[in-house]
């Protein structure tokens, strides 16, 4: 399904984490520079897992995490149906709020779509997401829904390039009973193309290394950049661990095979429990070149 600017990125000048305080930002020594003129994709990571990513003149928000603190339980404890409020570790600066064009949401879940996004994001953004998670999306006002089963496609204009996005297997855990509770939700595959030029870009969403989630993946290729979810959450809480540790993103990129790793979901907030530097110890040696930016950088894949 080809989704043209026209028919289907309707909002314009509403939502944009890529202001002047991102594009100010430091670029690791690996980017390219904005004004290349070779293809190029840039991710700003803005803590959680939210990211902005630039490709020609296509701009994608992921998981909008927006504000400075959110409510939700806390999966590590054990009463984690108690709401409590939780409060941003890590800075967000740059929300200029004009130039997104599309939201892509691996799921629902308030540290993936929290208040401040659902007050401040135009409702007439494009939303790409699950499909258990429309009603709730819905509810809150938002109208330009598209909902992606896992193995569909979706096809975005670029300027002169293209993105391809394919919905992927995500079990929030490995426990068949726990991830019911929490709801189905996306990974995605996502290919840039401009003429012969490629780039691929496995997100995994909140997932564990199941079986079935490789599977999925490996069916579509080996992806240029993964970007895996981390921090540990809920080991030790009554639902068990609800994101991947350090172990579990090197078992992933073992079994996909990436050439670079982009983690994200973690610092961003306590609940977060394992530290970055955990798999930054485990990732020497490895094959993928491993790319731990702070919140607010960029990166860009060349």
């Amino acid at each position: 399904m080809l989704l043209t600017r026209r028919n289907f990125l309707r909002a314009v000048g509403i939502v944009a984490l890529a202001g002047d305080a991102f594009a100010a930002g430091e670029v690791k020594p690996s980017a390219v520079q904005a004004d290349a003129p070779a293809p190029y994709v840039a991710i700003t990571w803005v803590g959680a897992a939210t990211m902005v990513i630039r490709f020609e003149d296509l701009t994608i928000l992921t998981d909008p995490a927006l504000g400075e603190t959110f409510a939700m339980g806390d999966p590590n404890d054990a009463d984690h149906q108690t709401i409590r409020t939780h409060r941003r570790l890590t800075p967000v600066s740059g929300l200029d709020l004009k130039t997104v064009d599309l939201v892509l949401l691996s799921h629902a879940h308030p540290d993936h779509f929290d208040q401040r996004a659902a007050a401040d994001l135009n409702r007439s953004l494009p939303i790409i997401l699950p499909a258990g998670d429309e009603k709730a999306i819905a509810g809150k006002g938002f109208e330009a829904l598209d909902t992606m089963e896992w193995g569909e496609t979706r096809q975005v204009d670029a300027g002169a390039g293209r993105v391809t996005i394919t919905a992927v297997a995500a079990r929030h855990s490995r426990d068949p009973a726990t991830a019911r509770v929490l709801g189905l939700g996306n990974g995605y595959w996502i290919t840039f193309s401009r003429g012969d030029w490629t780039r691929t870009l496995y997100w995994t969403g909140d997932t564990m290394p199941t079986a079935d989630v490789v599977e999925a993946v490996r069916s579509l290729g080996r992806p240029d950049i993964m970007v895996p979810h981390v921090g540990g959450v809920g080991v030790n809480g009554p639902l068990g661990q609800i994101s991947m540790g350090a172990d579990d993103v090197v078992a992933l990129a073992a079994a996909v095979h990436p050439a670079y790793v982009l983690p994200v979901h973690h610092s961003t907030y306590a609940f977060f429990r394992e530290p970055i530097s955990r798999l930054a110890e485990r990732s020497k040696g490895q094959p993928y070149r491993l790319d731990p930016i702070d919140a607010c950088e960029t990166v860009a894949y060349d």
